[in-house]
């Protein structure tokens, strides 16, 4: 975890180390200490915040973390309190699978932290509203006319599709579905190629444009598995806590 206010370190800090599915692993207010901690840990989440951070240093170190660390790259989070929907936009340009706030409530943050390292996306309401809107302004009809079935998606395919528009993570999706994390891992990757899309981000704006359009069949989650904390917007990309928190 990172975040150069001292007091908002602590106190995230605490909130974290009371859970036990989060352990915390380590705490950083210089951007040094934190990326050298980071490139020896195997935490599965670095939380990054962003909050007085300009585009550059976003890049630096959010972008630095994927790129340095490969395939041992922590799925990365950025947090912030007062940071605009423009920075949480450039912290998923540079690889972040999502912006956490500080204000939610715990066990909103927990379910949020718990998401990413789970390979889901989390994003504010405001941020997904824009990089929706975005998106459809920049790609009007991506995807010409064609229904999912024409583009190459099968049946459970696009079960898969329907529940990650609702952003579940791949282990939510598996529960629901009764297969293997393994599986789901493998149906999204296959859509990725299918659809010609570069990252799990893209995938939920598809989802979400086809959900809209009435194109993708709703699945319903097994009220089990259904978070029961208040809902987070969902958009992805790669995974991350505001500390380094490995679960």
């Amino acid at each position: 975890m990172y975040d150069p206010n001292h007091l908002s370190l602590t106190g995230l800090s605490s909130i974290l180390q009371e859970e036990a599915t989060i352990h915390v692993s380590g705490r950083f207010s210089t951007v040094e200490s934190f990326m050298e901690a980071t490139a020896r840990s195997t935490a599965n989440v670095a939380l990054v915040c962003i909050d007085n951070l300009p585009a550059p240093g976003i890049q630096e170190i959010i972008g630095g973390l994927t790129a340095r660390n490969g395939s041992r790259a922590p799925h990365v989070a950025a947090m912030s309190m007062s940071a605009t929907e423009a920075a949480h936009l450039e912290a998923l340009k540079a690889g972040a699978r999502g912006v956490i706030l500080k204000s939610y409530p715990t066990r909103r943050l927990v379910h949020a932290i718990t998401t990413v390292a789970d390979g889901g996306i989390v994003l504010p309401n405001a941020t997904a509203r824009i990089l929706l809107e975005r998106f459809s302004q920049e790609r009007a009809n991506p995807f010409g006319e064609k229904e999912s079935g024409e583009l190459g998606l099968t049946t459970r395919q696009r079960d898969v599709l329907a529940l990650v528009a609702r952003g579940l993570s791949n282990s939510e999706i598996a529960q629901s579905l009764c297969l293997s994390p393994s599986t789901v891992k493998t149906h999204v990757s296959a859509m990725l190629r299918s659809l010609d899309l570069r990252d799990r981000t893209q995938l939920v704006v598809y989802a979400h444009r086809f959900s809209e359009s009435k194109r993708v069949r709703a699945v319903s989650p097994a009220p089990a598995v259904v978070p029961t904390v208040p809902a987070v917007s969902t958009v992805p990309a790669v995974p991350a806590t505001e500390s380094m928190g490995q679960r």
